[in-house]
């Protein structure tokens, strides 16, 4: 047990580097710059956490009177535990096999499973600040809104606890098995990246099989069947992930037996899924890291003279460190499946719901009738959801964080830093492009949004995300994370991508206070989207320009 708890202790300081920060703020007087710009995040973040509630509030008091307000509890619960299931894939990978500790681990007198259990509580540990801003507003709401009294503050916080325990104990037995099969020969990272896509396929799959299979006939025999059970709406919206169900179930029940039961359940299998992963942890962990740091060597980034050669041969430099950023992105199966598959992963589960229900889903049919009745909104929403699905996935706030300790060839290579900035760009809005891409199919070809909505919406959101992948670039520019030993750290852990992440949703929430405060004044809708796209261009050739000046400034400033 002691040495489980050295080991825990030493991967929550290396993952959080809170005694680095402190001596950094506190001692050496640097990166004081960023107390006020995490304060400004954390006010921007505000806005949206306010209509979030409002939300929140709004379908408590519409379920209520059906008493069917436990589904929204499901919902949230099944929101958290879903996202951490897709994405605690990667997350796994990236700590359990490309950790560079794993070399100092591994000969340690150590266990197996105390050295996977020690990197699970980190990965842990992350995921509750993950998932913080979805599932603890519906824990608050629910409870405020209620009424309720103590113990369900008591069974809500343990309930939150074991919340990520679940899924992500399935996501490392899976992976455990990926592994020990996959980690072979010189195509090891193609199998990687193959073998946790086909997981993720697997999911959508699972989750769309499941939907299909639960969705409510709409004869009124059935609704009034439906409607007369107070669990209907909660065993439906939780159908495809029973935990949520449980705990839904135990908060709802309290202290009583039934409640007691159900939480015992919810407690029980997360106990036994660790139990089992430990297990095979003893079993598979260090099989699957067999012949991983030899064939790892083989895939390496270009070096200093490789990239010097291949500029003087007449290729051109934008060019050229544009493969750079390519290949280092491709080589590592955790920044590609974190920076690519993210801005799909959120078209594609837009695209279950609205498969998942009957052939014309509630989902769809919403947002057709917001496209027929209030064209601006329409717009606006549909925009939003492209911005989203283009702009949340850390490509470019970690563009530099990602090279790590070979920064040192980015500061030798004759090439200039507005440049080597503008191939991260590029790169960066290449991803981001994509996801805008992918929401722009499910809006126009499942959603049916007209096409004289979606076109002034893809402008929108292609002005909006060149601002945004800009402002994420500047901010890694100003504090790169190089000293990591873990990849997942560089995109995952990343100081920067929180931030950017706030500070996408603050600009959201700036524009739309704009939009409304427009409408409110009187402005059509035309002359609104005009306005709005014009502001947004300016702002998009001013921040390359600014980022640009920035770039010169700080690259000879950063220390490797």
């Amino acid at each position: 047990m002691r040495k489980f708890l050295a080991l825990l202790r030493a991967g929550l300081k290396s993952n959080f580097g809170l005694s680095v920060l402190r001596h950094r703020l506190l001692r050496q007087k640097r990166d004081l710059w960023m107390v006020p710009l995490v304060g400004l995040a954390l006010v921007s973040l505000a806005p949206v956490m306010y209509y979030y509630f409002r939300l929140l509030k709004s379908v408590h008091n519409l379920l209520a009177p059906l008493g069917q307000q436990a589904a929204l509890l499901t919902f949230g619960l099944l929101a958290g535990q879903l996202l951490i299931l897709i994405f605690g894939l990667f997350y796994v990978i990236s700590a359990f096999y490309f950790s560079k500790d794993l070399d100092v681990l591994i000969p340690l007198p150590v266990r197996p499973f105390q050295v996977m259990l020690s990197k699970f509580a980190v990965i842990l540990a992350n995921e509750y600040l993950s998932v913080s801003l979805i599932v603890l507003p519906v824990l608050i709401s629910f409870g405020v809104l209620g009424g309720r009294g103590p113990g369900y503050w008591l069974e809500a916080a343990l309930v939150y606890l074991l919340l990520p325990v679940i899924p992500l104990a399935l996501v490392s037995v899976l992976v455990l098995v990926l592994m020990r099969f996959v980690n072979l020969g010189r195509r090891k990272d193609a199998l990687i990246i193959v073998g946790s896509l086909f997981l993720v396929v697997l999911t959508m799959m699972l989750q769309f099989w499941v939907n299909r299979s639960s969705r409510l006939e709409p004869d009124s025999a059935a609704l009034v069947r439906f409607f007369s059970s107070p669990d209907s709406l909660l065993q439906k919206v939780g159908s495809s992930f029973p935990p949520s169900v449980w705990a839904t179930k135990a908060l709802t029940g309290g202290l009583s037996a039934a409640g007691l039961a159900q939480f015992l359940l919810y407690a029980g299998v997360s106990l036994l899924l660790l139990i089992g992963m430990a297990a095979g942890a003893e079993a598979l962990f260090y099989r699957g890291l067999v012949g991983l740091a030899e064939t790892s060597a083989r895939s390496r980034g270009l070096t200093g003279a490789e990239i010097s050669r291949r500029i003087s041969s007449g290729r051109r430099p934008i060019r050229a460190l544009f493969q750079r950023e390519w290949r280092l992105m491709n080589r590592t199966p955790i920044f590609l499946l974190n920076g690519t598959l993210t801005v799909i992963i959120i078209p594609v589960m837009m695209l279950v719901m609205a498969k998942a229900g009957s052939k014309d889903s509630d989902l769809t049919s919403l947002f057709r009738m917001l496209s027929s009745r209030n064209v601006l909104l329409s717009v606006l929403v549909s925009a939003g959801f492209m911005i989203l699905c283009g702009s949340l996935n850390g490509t470019a706030s970690s563009a530099l964080s990602r090279e790590g300790s070979q920064f040192w060839i980015s500061k030798v290579i004759p090439v200039s830093p507005r440049d080597q900035v503008a191939a991260k760009f590029l790169h960066s809005y290449l991803i981001a492009s994509l996801g805008i891409a992918a929401a722009s199919a499910v809006i126009f070809g499942q959603l049916k949004i007209r096409p004289v909505n979606v076109v002034p919406a893809l402008g929108l959101a292609l002005a909006a995300t060149f601002i945004l992948t800009a402002a994420g670039l500047a901010i890694d520019l100003a504090r790169p994370l190089l000293d990591w030993i873990n990849p997942q750290r560089a995109i995952k852990q990343n100081l920067n991508v929180l931030i950017a992440f706030l500070v996408d949703l603050g600009f959201l929430a700036l524009l739309g206070f704009a939009c409304r405060l427009l409408s409110r004044l009187g402005l059509a809708a035309d002359s609104i989207l005009a306005l709005l796209g014009l502001v947004l261009a300016c702002l998009a050739v001013s921040s390359w320009y600014l980022l640009g000046r920035f770039a010169e400034k700080r690259y000879p400033a950063i220390e490797i």
